[in-house]
């Protein structure tokens, strides 16, 4: 089924509705690859240290999960915790999205 998301800022601008198509479906193991990678080159000694701590976070028995959790990761709509979350923003590594489809 596909979701739409309404726009309210750029409609607001454009003078005109924006909808942009959401895609629910899993994501791509190689996006989840690609953003561990970026994730992984983070230099940043205590960012480091924190992402070792939280590394197996959303897999089910990293120290944020409640161990509940047999989702596989590329299934996730998020990174594995709050933690990690906060340090991919900090330095700029998005979660992996899909792409929006073309016409």
């Amino acid at each position: 089924m596909t979701r739409y998301e309404y726009d309210e800022e750029a409609s607001q601008q454009l003078h005109t509705d924006v909808v942009y198509e959401i895609d629910d479906g899993p994501t791509p193991v190689a996006r989840w690859v690609d953003a561990m990678r970026r994730l992984n080159s983070i230099n940043d000694p205590l960012a480091r240290r924190i992402l070792a701590v939280h590394r197996d976070c959303g897999s089910g028995s990293g120290p944020c999960d409640s161990g509940f959790e047999d989702e596989p990761i590329a299934r996730k709509a998020d990174w594995g915790c709050e933690t990690t979350s906060a340090i991919a923003g900090h330095f700029g590594v998005d979660y992996p999205v899909a792409p929006p489809e073309s016409d």
